[in-house]
């Protein structure tokens, strides 16, 4: 693999994923948090299979023997995280899901240390803090008041709950069995999701949750199956399996980034000074982290 090629994978994973805030806070209307993520699975269970058939059953046996892995990677990366954060967008600002979001490199990089004594060298302590100041900024809009003005609404519980089940989904990733195909693991835990799902689907109809049938709404779905639910996953996984949870975790602070740029582009939204100084300590921090420091003792 080409050295830069990680690196391309999770900020391509990230950009997804911010598109992905932006889109579930859009529909917010339209789709309820449940319905949203099982639509999202359904379809990139649909997309996946027909790739992902071979390698299935050439590695039915180690699939089988790892079910308990996968079915945690299921539980924390595809139902978890997903309900909870469109829950979160469902009543707060995506302002204040990226703040709280934009923590989870931080507990990434403890749990890593914690649980596989992959201690924090002192180029990746650096850089996930100049990374988490360029996050800020863009959020703060460049004003450091604005941070203190932000109120937690029900949704940053939600939020706050979403960010622990990512970081536990990234560092379940190091466990990935050698010679696992990424089409196999994803198609996998997004099945064994969906199954997961449709419990919960049931539960929330009854209560009086429905399927939009809207263009819109179903053009919506479709992003969010096909990209964050499909490719920024194949690329995330790629990227964690190159260079480790802890390192990959830094280029979350990518999103809050891209959230912006995207309301540039898509909402026509104008472009700040405040945008382009978060990003460049966003990107100087990922080049820092990325470094291979000495770890600190």
């Amino acid at each position: 693999m080409a050295r830069w090629l990680p690196y391309a994978y999770l900020t391509g994973s990230t950009l997804f994923w911010a598109g992905n805030f932006v889109v579930a806070r859009a529909l917010r209307d339209a789709w309820s948090p449940v319905p949203l993520n099982t639509a999202r699975w359904a379809i990139a269970v649909a997309v996946l299979l027909p790739f992902a058939w071979s390698p299935l059953r050439e590695h039915l046996g180690t699939l089988r023997r790892h079910l308990g892995w996968l079915l945690a990677l299921a539980a924390t990366g595809v139902v978890g995280f997903q309900v909870f954060a469109y829950q979160a967008l469902a009543t707060s600002p995506v302002a204040n899901a990226a703040l709280l979001g934009a923590t989870a490199p931080v507990l990434i990089a403890l749990g890593a240390w914690l649980a596989f004594g992959d201690r924090p060298s002192r180029s990746r302590d650096i850089g996930i803090g100049v990374s988490l100041l360029g996050a800020l900024v863009v959020i703060a809009h460049g004003d450091p008041a604005t941070l203190l003005s932000l109120r937690l609404a029900p949704g940053d519980l939600w939020m706050a709950a979403a960010v622990p089940c990512w970081a536990a989904y990234s560092l379940l990733l190091k466990r990935t069995p050698s010679g696992l195909p990424q089409t196999a693991l994803v198609t996998t835990t997004s099945a064994l999701g969906l199954a997961l799902m449709l419990p919960l689907l049931a539960w929330r109809l009854a209560a009086g949750d429905a399927v939009p049938t809207s263009t819109p709404a179903l053009a919506g779905a479709l992003y969010i199956g096909l990209f964050p639910g499909v490719l920024a996953f194949v690329f995330w996984n790629r990227g964690v399996a190159a260079l480790g949870a802890a390192r990959a975790g830094a280029f979350l602070h990518l999103m809050p980034l891209f959230a912006a740029v995207l309301a540039v582009v898509v909402l026509g939204e104008p472009l700040a000074a405040y945008h382009l100084v978060g990003g460049a300590l966003v990107i100087a921090g990922l080049v820092w982290a990325s470094r291979r420091g000495r770890a600190s003792h």
